[in-house]
């Protein structure tokens, strides 16, 4: 059998130099039949087959390779070969997934994600929804801090009725994009979402924490006013509207609020102090002085005497000469320790009339209590001292006692600014759904040309529409049916809804002059009411896709890139330029193979016959930082034959001599010059420099 091998793959050969490519197949296709073992026959039996044409059978040859080296371990050629498949038939939808397997099995994640991607848009584009939810479940789990994969999966189980698994997914997104403060993301998650769960209070909630992070108290408090409506009375609701009313100054309101959650617990000093800072801020400073003159004590027990130095420093630039504001500044500073400052007082008091003092000042008390108290690692509102006759209202032990772990604990976790404030709002109970736009970096499709976010999804855009009524957001609501009727004219139930929404309005405004004052806090002062839309959250298709978008190149940089740089030397040898290229350029990330990889694109540009490009990248080689003796000859030796290849038979000279001066025995560079002069018409001034004996250096390519 090796006999008549040899024959037919010496008969191969003949004919092919004959360019009788027919008689070719047929002695490979019996040196294939005699030996099935043999790749390299069945390969270039393969080959051939393209070349005429036959590509059912090339096919046929080339799926039997890439077994073969899939199953033996050799995952670079296997990739090679199917990439040659795909290019000869890209219907065959189980390529991707194989090739998705050994870029896995090889460690080149990226390409891996970049064939599953291949696949979800296939899946998704002839409504395979349960292989597009296993393509998108293999590539989370492929990479777990790719945010785009994990939305675009939630938005699949969304969709089919999977939305416990969805919400999972969505609520992790959103922790994670919490943790970066990347709220900007966290708006466009919830544009997604919020419209096709307009009941859900819980992304209501989060929604309006998250323009609070942004700094957009306006619309954060439009959305909690309407979440109060449903749950009057709640202290989640109410501290976190008294934070926004106090934000935009809205006093009135901020001061009501927390006064509701004061006749709660009048015990809670977080909220206390808010309340004095209403009053101060509103102007009110008498109000102010009495409530910081019967809290003053208690504050100061709870480690407070810094905030009350504030509060009544600001008093005393207010309420000038108030003996009062005087009386407790001066005992603060004595605590204190700012002499200074308490001269300053004594001095304003010496110039006032005589008047009568209370026995007893606060730091007469605070003085009084400090061996009790202050010594005492524990603080405790009753002291055991006999000073009885106290004249600051005391709270009882028991509330004081309970207060103290509040405001140890849960209080401060409200403060503006806390990075808490998402973390204790938004629970595990999130409903989740999609827009049709949501980008994970797939082929192209349609995009959004409206500026209000608008797909041109009639339905879709009726929904949103009503999420905005049931919300109150009139406006909005009334924007977004005037932008779906400038591309469906024609839409009754579009129209009807403008009818809607202009009834409400009216009765919203009847309604607000008939009982101005129904709401414990609908009095306001001029501007406290908002214009909410979801202005913030509208952008181009372009920017939106951008904020998810998912960037292979980011995982292609943890891959391994000694594989991308023999998985390009692969697709050279296969012939498939193209790929081989994008692999150098991924590999030449590592600086130990930068000058390999510009050669090697080099060659590949050269075999395209793109001289231009190829000539380019060789000249970066060589202007390398990492350039090595070697890497020089190589290049400039390879520049040499480009040149010759590009009939640039000057430049081929120069470059060969470049060569030649640095190792005059490179490869045949002599014989080279020689050639080159001889065709020039130059004389050769050195007859036996092409004819020394070489020492046969072989070059890396």
């Amino acid at each position: 059998m090796a006999t008549n091998k040899d024959k037919l793959l010496e008969s191969a050969q003949k004919n092919l130099k004959k360019k009788q490519v027919v008689k070719a197949i047929k002695d490979y296709a019996k040196v294939v039949e005699l030996d099935p073992a043999d790749v390299r026959s069945r390969q270039k039996l393969a080959e051939l087959y393209v070349r005429t044409n036959k590509t059912a059978e090339a096919y046929e040859q080339y799926e039997s390779v890439a077994k073969y080296f899939s199953s033996n371990g050799f995952f670079l050629k296997a990739i090679a070969i199917y990439k040659q498949m795909q290019r000869l038939d890209s219907s065959q939808i189980a390529i991707f997934n194989r090739l998705a397997e050994l870029n896995e099995k090889q460690g080149l994640l990226g390409n891996a994600l970049a064939e599953y991607r291949n696949l979800v848009d296939y899946y998704a584009r002839n409504g395979m929804i349960a292989d597009e939810i296993k393509t998108l479940e293999k590539m989370r789990d492929l990479d777990l801090d790719n945010l785009n994969i994990r939305i675009k999966l939630a938005e699949i189980y969304a969709k089919n009725e999977r939305k416990d698994e969805g919400l999972s997914e969505l609520e992790s997104v959103l922790e994670v994009l919490s943790d970066k403060g990347a709220f900007d993301k966290i708006l466009k998650l919830y544009k997604m979402f919020l419209p096709l769960y307009p009941n859900n209070k819980k992304m209501q909630m989060g929604l309006a924490l998250a323009f609070y992070e942004k700094g957009d108290y306006g619309r954060g408090v439009t959305i909690l006013e309407n979440l109060l409506k449903d749950k009057p009375g709640d202290p989640d609701l109410l501290r976190l509207l008294g934070r926004g009313y106090s934000d935009v100054a809205n006093w009135p309101k901020a001061r009501k609020t927390y006064q509701q959650l004061l006749d709660k617990d009048p015990t809670d000093l977080k909220i206390r102090e808010s309340l004095i800072q209403c009053e101060i801020g509103s102007g009110q400073y008498d109000r102010a002085l009495a409530e910081l003159e019967e809290w003053k004590d208690t504050f100061f027990k709870f480690d407070r005497l810094d905030l009350l130095k504030e509060y009544y420093e600001t008093l005393k630039e207010k309420l000038l000469d108030n003996s009062v504001v005087l009386e407790t500044l001066d005992s603060i500073y004595e605590l204190t320790g700012e002499g200074d400052k308490l001269l300053d007082i004594i001095s304003e008091k010496d110039d006032e009339p005589d008047e009568a003092i209370a026995e007893e000042t606060l730091s007469d008390f605070l003085l009084g209590s400090a061996d009790g108290d202050i010594e005492d690692s524990e603080l405790e509102l009753d002291s055991s001292d006999d000073e009885g006759d106290l004249e600051f209202a005391v709270v009882e032990d028991d509330d004081v006692d309970l207060q103290l772990e509040s405001f140890d604990g849960g209080d401060d976790e409200l403060a503006p600014g806390s990075d808490s404030v998402i973390e204790l709002e938004i629970d595990d109970n999130f409903d989740l759904g999609s827009e049709e736009n949501v980008a994970l970096d797939l082929p192209e499709e349609e995009t959004e040309t409206s500026d209000l976010g608008a797909g041109q999804n009639l339905q879709a855009d009726l929904e949103e529409a009503e999420f905005y009524i049931q919300q109150g957001l009139y406006a909005e609501a009334g924007q977004l049916c005037r932008d779906i009727l400038a591309y469906a004219p024609d839409s009754v139930e579009c129209r009807q809804k403008l009818d809607e929404i202009a009834a409400l309005q009216v009765a919203g405004d009847a309604q607000k002059e008939e009982s101005p004052v129904s709401d414990p806090l609908a009095e306001s002062s001029d501007g406290d009411d908002f214009d909410f839309s979801f202005d913030a959250l509208q952008t181009d298709a372009i920017a939106e896709k951008k904020v998810f978008k998912t960037d292979v190149d980011e995982q292609i940089a943890a891959d391994d890139m000694e594989s991308h740089y023999n998985l390009g030397i692969a697709y050279r040898e296969m012939g498939l330029l193209d790929d081989a290229i994008s692999e150098f350029e991924k590999a030449e990330k590592e600086p130990s193979r930068y000058v390999d990889c510009q050669t090697l694109k080099g060659l590949c540009f050269s075999d395209k016959s793109e001289y231009e490009n190829a000539e380019k990248v060789f000249q970066q080689a060589l202007d390398s930082q990492y350039l090595e003796e070697i890497q020089q000859l190589n290049l400039g030796y390879e520049l040499g034959l480009l040149y010759e290849r590009a009939e640039r038979p000057s430049d081929a000279l120069i470059s060969y001599q470049q060569v030649l001066s640095l190792d005059r025995n490179y490869r045949d560079v002599g014989e080279k010059i020689s050639l080159l002069k001889n065709s020039l018409g130059i004389p050769d001034d050195e007859p036996g420099s092409g004819v020394e004996e070489s020492k046969e250096r072989i070059s890396f390519l």
